[in-house]
């Protein structure tokens, strides 16, 4: 999937400062011999079924660290962004003058890592559910400042529901616009209407009258009596309600049935929670409101509600996307046309460069 980003670099990369000290050790010494030979660096990842993003990043970097004509001189193999990939395959191969590319090796490690590991997230939860049933709500799980990086590389997985202006930043610029930015009211605005949801979503629809309402019932650990109160203080527009009940917490409705049981999944959110909450929407004549949940949303608990076919319409996700589990390693495999690498990676990859794309 290429989208034609323009992606943003720090200037200080062009002189090392983000490289590891013994790239610019290997760089120092090979421009001090003078040694030109031509070496293949071949990128990586140990996983299977995983969405590769940040290949065009890393093209981009390329072209902004090196000259002109040392780009040209540079022969470059790669996947595009949206491929799934298994172990052991080649996403990149750059091929060239060592010491003109090679301090950038940690650099492209740490892109392809981040940005195919929050593309794949994305994408494993999309696959199970489609798109327009999650919203990436990963905005306060990291640095800030990575939002417009993770914000692309959710979108390449298939996500188009985000809370963050920035999380779109890149797209935006790009004149991509099917997506979509969206926000219920916080606890603290419940809070400042000292407890009152109603009142707050007066408020909300008064100074927002065009934009869609959520209701978050869980202020009071009463989601059904938040509903009733909804009804009689006769809040009628209610587009959606989300669901946030802490794990340590049993909602009004369940602890009776708790103290007689001691089910543990009574906790928190759950699907006993969830279904009692969409028979009283349905039973005050909320038919068409729509229920949002969060709280340490992952794969196994959307696998979970979906199998038992729980009434949910939008789940919102944030720590799940931020877990970095696809690893890159960048490894020299050629010199001067012939194999010749560290042992354990002197794989035979011509095969699978016949098939990539090139640059040069």
């Amino acid at each position: 999937m290429d989208l034609k980003i323009k992606f943003k670099f720090d200037e200080k990369i062009k002189y090392g400062n983000y490289s590891a000290k013994y790239f610019l050790v290997s760089k120092k010494i090979l421009e001090t011999s003078q040694k030109n030979d031509v070496s293949l660096l071949r990128f990586k990842h140990f996983n299977n079924n995983v969405m590769i993003c940040g290949v065009q990043e890393v093209l981009q970097l390329l072209k902004f660290c090196l000259s002109e004509q040392d780009f040209k001189e540079t022969k470059i193999y790669y996947l595009d962004d949206g491929q799934i990939t298994n172990s052991e395959q080649p996403v990149l191969a750059i091929e060239g003058d060592y010491k003109k590319f090679g301090y950038l090796e940690n650099i492209i490690d740490s892109i392809l890592s981040r940005r195919s590991s929050v593309a794949t997230n994305a994408y494993n939860l999309t696959s199970l559910v489609g798109s327009q049933k999650i919203i990436y709500m990963a905005d306060r799980s990291d640095d800030y400042l990575l939002q417009p990086y993770d914000g692309y590389s959710a979108y390449i997985g298939g996500i188009r529901k985000f809370v963050t202006k920035e999380s779109v930043r890149f797209l935006e610029e790009s004149k991509i616009n099917d997506f979509q930015i969206l926000g219920t009211i916080p606890h603290a605005l419940i809070q400042q209407y000292k407890g009152n949801l109603s009142e707050a979503l007066k408020a909300f629809t008064k100074t927002f009258p065009n934009d869609p309402v959520v209701g978050l019932i869980d202020f009071h650990n009463d989601c059904l009596g938040e509903i009733e109160k909804m009804k009689k203080n006769r809040i009628e527009k209610l587009d959606f309600v989300r669901i946030d009940t802490s794990k340590k917490l049993i909602d009004k409705s369940l602890q009776k049935i708790y103290f007689m049981s001691l089910d543990e999944s009574l906790h928190g959110v759950n699907k006993h929670l969830i279904n009692k909450v969409r028979n009283k929407l349905n039973e005050l004549g909320y038919k068409n409101t729509k229920i949002i949940i969060s709280s340490s949303i992952n794969e196994n608990v959307i696998l979970n509600y979906e199998k038992e076919k729980t009434p949910i319409d939008i789940y919102g996700v944030g720590k799940y996307f931020m877990n970095v589990n696809v690893n890159f390693t960048g490894d020299l495999i050629k010199l001067n046309g012939s194999y010749l690498a560290k042992e354990g990676r002197k794989e035979n990859i011509d095969n699978y460069l016949s098939k990539m794309k090139t640059i040069n």
